[in-house]
């Protein structure tokens, strides 16, 4: 038998290893500078939408989220019948997600994903089920405490529950469940002791609750969730997501207009957000709208939060997702925009959450 020269066998074991690693390249984000990055976490709406029972991706990623090249480069599939509000903390290293719960779809879970240190891959790991999560709009971590803050827009169980160390795989006991079925919420944001979510229907504007923690419950868990104040904003129509960058103490919320037309939806942006929540009326400092926005339905809105960045990112219903720069104003073209559709449909994302890491971003 004739034997191979050695020199072949050695290329032929480079060919290999070169093959190995490119199949790993196509399956895999690349390593992160975890130092220094921006992920961009995008939830779709999307449920039961294959023939033949292919789950929808619910979750997709733009990494990283600052660079020119502004495009989807992984894709993941929760447990969420449709994804609503999503939320991620590097705290926790967890990413949660609620469904959107639409077109008659019953799911009072919250779902959390593990996320890869250098890779990024998601990992579906919790499940936090509770039927009093019905509508979940809104979700935020507050580490010094260890809890995930879920706000329930709506309803009889419309309310701010408390979950200690999400991390459980089944029912849900909340340590503190807040209620009050006269509200209607969407968002959350936190900074100090207060919680922020947005005042839905007549009178739009922006619930303030102090202290929200301390809340005083029952032995049954239960307390009345009461307003501190309503932070009220003239000609806002459909208020939605928030997002509060604490350290630049500044706020941006999504508003639209019913059956708008694309340029009507609007980004407002608070400056020194503290002064303001003693307030009765706020007026925001800037607002990004008009035809060369392309904003229709914005829903939620995400700050980059280094000191450096410049940029904000808003979820459309219209199918888009967009990048601003945080110092805009008016009519101004978004420097990027991405969309993407299956079947000549476009895919509808309803929930954004950025990680951005930088030296400036440590004990944020």
């Amino acid at each position: 038998m004739m034997k191979i020269p050695y020199v072949f066998k050695a290329l032929a074991v480079v060919f290999c290893l070169i093959a190995v690693y490119a199949c790993e390249r196509d399956d895999k984000e690349p390593n992160l500078d975890t130092k220094k990055f921006s992920r961009l976490y995008v939830s779709f709406e999307e449920f039961g939408t294959s023939n033949v029972g292919v789950p929808d991706t619910n979750v997709r990623i733009i990494f990283p989220a600052d660079s020119s090249e502004f495009k989807y480069s992984l894709g993941f599939v929760s447990g969420a019948k449709g994804g609503g509000p999503i939320y991620f903390h590097p705290f926790l290293k967890m990413l949660y997600q609620a469904s959107v719960i639409s077109g008659g779809v019953s799911d009072t879970s919250i779902y959390g994903m593990t996320v890869g240190d250098r890779t990024g891959l998601l990992s579906n790991a919790a499940r936090l089920g509770n039927r009093q999560y019905n509508l979940i709009k809104g979700l935020f971590y507050h580490s010094a405490s260890e809890t995930l803050i879920a706000v329930n827009a709506s309803g009889a169980d419309a309310g701010v529950y408390l979950n200690y160390r999400p991390r459980n795989n089944g029912y849900a006991r909340p340590i503190k469940k807040l209620k009050n079925s006269s509200l209607t919420m969407w968002g959350a944001a936190f900074g100090g002791s207060n919680l922020f979510t947005s005042k839905t229907g007549d009178d739009a504007g922006i619930y303030v609750f102090e202290k929200i923690l301390a809340t005083a419950v029952g032995p049954d868990s239960v307390g009345r969730l009461n307003p501190t104040r309503i932070l009220s904003i003239a000609d806002a129509q459909n208020l939605r997501g928030m997002s509060y960058d604490t350290v630049r103490n500044v706020l941006a919320i999504t508003d639209f207009v019913t059956n708008g037309a694309e340029g009507t939806g609007r980004i407002l942006i608070f400056e020194k957000f503290s002064d303001l929540i003693k307030q009765e009326a706020i007026i925001p400092t800037r607002v990004i709208t008009g035809p060369a926005t392309l904003l229709k339905e914005p829903v939620d809105v995400a700050i980059d939060p280094r000191s450096t960045a410049d940029n904000i990112y808003v979820a459309d219903r219209s199918g888009k997702v967009l990048r601003f720069k945080l110092s805009d104003s008016g009519n101004v073209i978004p420097n990027k925009v991405v969309e993407i559709e299956r079947n000549k449909r476009k895919l509808i994302p309803a929930g954004l959450s950025l990680d951005a890491r930088d030296f400036s971003t440590l004990g944020q």
